[in-house]
C-alpha cells in the first residue's frame, strides 16, 4: 500500500473535490504532519477545508483503522444518536487505506483546555457525560466489532515477546503490580468481570475529547471502539480528571465536583438509577484506577523515567482498586 506523502496531500484532496483550486494555487492550505501510530495529516485552509487524513502504515494500525472506518459508517448519520458529537466523515480510500474526517479547527482538546486552569470545567465534564450516555445507548447487534477486554487489565501478565519493547521503568512498573497481590488481583477481577453491553469508545482520554464553544464535546479517534462495558468509558473519563488533579497537586480524598458533574449528567441522560447505577459506578471507579495505571505505563514508555507523577498515579490506582466504594464516596461524594 503506497504511503501518502505530505507533498501529495493538496493534490489528493483536490482530486476528491474536498479543497478548492483557489486554495491550492494561493498556497493557503496548511498541511501538518501529525503522524504517530498512523500516518496523519492535519489540513486547514478556506471555509470548510479542515480535514484529518489517517493512513494505517503497519499491520495493527491498518486493522484498527479499518475498525474506525466501520464505526464512522455506522455513527455518522446526520440524525443519529451521536450527531454533532463525532467528526464528520468524508469517506475512505480503500486502495490506499486513507480515512478522511473533519478536523475540528475551532476546538481544543480537554488536556490543553485544562492545562493552566485551577478548576476542572463542570460544563464540559457534564457534556462529556451526555456524549458517553448517547454512545452507550447503542446495544450490541450482529455487526462484527471487537469485544475483548482492555489490554491494561493484563498489563501485569505480559507476553514474553512483548518484553523486548518495554523500557526499564515500564518493566519496573509491571513488577510493582506483580509484587502486590492485592493490586494484581484488582486488575484480574476487573478483567474477569468484563461485560459486553453496549458500544464503547475504549479510549476516552482527554486528547480525544475536543471542546468547542460554548460547552460541547466532540469525541474523536474511534480506532479502538467496539462492544464492551460502558464502565470502561466512564471510568476512563474519571481517570483523566483524577490524573489532572494529580498534576495540579490536589490533596487526595478531597471530593472533585467535575467527577460528580460528569456522573450526574451521564445517569440522567441514560435514565438509570438505583441498583443499576450503583453497580455501574462501582465498576467505573475501578476502571478509573486502570486508566491511571495505563497513563503511568504510557508515561514510562514515552519518557523512559519512573517519575513522581508516575508513582502518584500508580499509588492512587492501587488505593482505588483496594477500596472502590470508599473511593467513590470520597471523590464523588456518592455511594457505590
Amino acid at each position: 500500500m503506497p504511503k501518502l506523502e505530505q507533498h501529495e496531500v493538496a493534490a489528493y484532496l483536490l482530486d476528491r473535490g474536498l479543497v478548492s483550486r483557489r486554495s491550492v494555487v494561493a498556497a493557503s492550505l496548511r498541511i501538518e504532519d501529525a503522524s504517530s501510530r498512523n500516518r496523519n495529516f492535519r489540513v486547514s485552509g478556506g471555509p470548510g477545508e479542515s480535514y484529518l487524513l489517517k493512513q494505517g502504515i503497519v499491520a495493527d494500525s491498518s486493522q484498527s483503522l479499518a475498525n474506525e472506518v466501520a464505526l464512522y459508517a455506522r455513527l455518522a448519520a446526520p440524525r443519529g444518536p451521536l450527531a454533532g458529537s463525532i467528526p464528520r466523515s468524508y469517506g475512505c480510500d480503500a486502495e490506499r487505506g486513507v480515512l478522511i474526517v473533519e478536523w475540528i479547527a475551532d476546538g481544543e482538546d480537554l488536556y490543553r483546555h485544562h492545562a493552566e486552569r485551577s478548576r476542572c470545567s463542570l460544563r464540559l465534564s457534564a457534556a462529556l457525560g451526555r456524549v458517553l450516555a448517547a454512545l452507550h445507548a447503542i446495544a450490541p447487534d450482529d455487526e462484527e466489532l471487537r469485544e475483548d477486554a482492555p489490554w491494561v487489565l493484563s498489563l501485569h501478565r505480559p507476553r514474553l515477546d512483548a518484553l523486548r519493547y518495554l523500557s526499564a521503568p515500564s518493566i519496573e512498573l509491571i513488577k510493582t503490580i506483580q509484587r502486590d497481590a492485592r493490586f494484581a488481583r484488582g486488575l484480574d477481577e476487573l478483567r474477569d468481570d468484563w461485560r459486553v453491553e453496549a458500544l464503547v469508545h475504549r479510549d476516552v482520554k482527554w486528547a480525544n475529547c475536543i471542546a468547542t464553544p460554548p460547552a460541547a464535546i466532540t469525541l474523536v479517534d474511534w480506532e479502538m471502539a467496539g462492544w464492551g462495558d460502558p464502565a470502561v468509558d466512564v471510568g476512563s473519563a474519571f481517570g483523566e480528571i483524577l490524573g489532572w488533579r494529580l498534576r495540579r497537586g490536589v490533596v487526595a480524598g478531597v471530593p472533585e465536583p467535575a467527577l460528580a458533574a460528569l456522573w450526574r449528567a451521564y445517569v440522567r441522560a441514560r435514565a438509570i438509577d438505583g441498583a443499576k447505577a450503583e453497580d455501574l459506578l462501582a465498576r467505573a471507579i475501578r476502571h478509573a484506577a486502570a486508566r491511571l495505571v495505563q497513563s503511568a505505563y504510557e508515561k514510562t514508555q514515552e519518557t523512559g523515567l519512573m517519575s513522581d507523577r508516575v508513582a502518584r498515579g500508580m499509588a492512587l490506582g492501587r488505593e482505588i482498586l483496594a477500596a472502590p466504594r470508599a473511593a467513590a464516596g470520597a471523590l464523588l461524594g456518592v455511594a457505590a
